[in-house]
């Protein structure tokens, strides 16, 4: 809903008599709750549409319980994977992303669960906001 608001005062007026305010959204996060981070993710597509390249994620660590549908981050050879849980079998989880048809290979123990999303900031720039040639 808030995107749709920002395309129409991007459009302007519709009736071309009164220009409508420039809007820029900035946003600055002063204060997160504590043990809240944020992180970006690489340009895999394995996400979308929920999570694109450039997004920031909101995480925290995982040391609550975790459930079907969650979105978890887990190290796997170095590397540290962002997908959601599709299936638990307990202390394994199954995860998948979103644009892929078929869950990952490998099912991830609990103790390599890092952090879980609790939410992602579309940033300017990804998604469906398309810049003016002026920006």
């Amino acid at each position: 809903m808030c995107l749709e608001l920002f395309k129409v005062f991007r459009r302007g007026n519709p009736t071309g008599n009164i220009p409508s305010p420039r809007v820029d959204f900035d946003l600055s996060i002063l204060v997160l709750p504590p043990g809240v981070t944020t992180t970006t993710v690489q340009n895999t597509n394995s996400m979308e549409p929920l999570i694109d390249v450039g997004h920031t994620v909101l995480i925290k660590p995982a040391t609550c319980d975790l459930h079907v549908g969650d979105i978890v981050i887990w190290e796997q050879g170095g590397q540290r994977v962002i997908h959601s849980i599709v299936a638990v079998d307990g202390a394994d989880y199954q995860t998948q992303g979103l644009n892929i048809p078929r869950p990952d290979p490998v099912k991830i123990r609990r103790e390599n669960i890092k952090s879980v999303a609790i939410g992602v900031i579309w940033t300017r720039g990804t998604g469906d906001y398309t810049a003016n040639n002026d920006d």
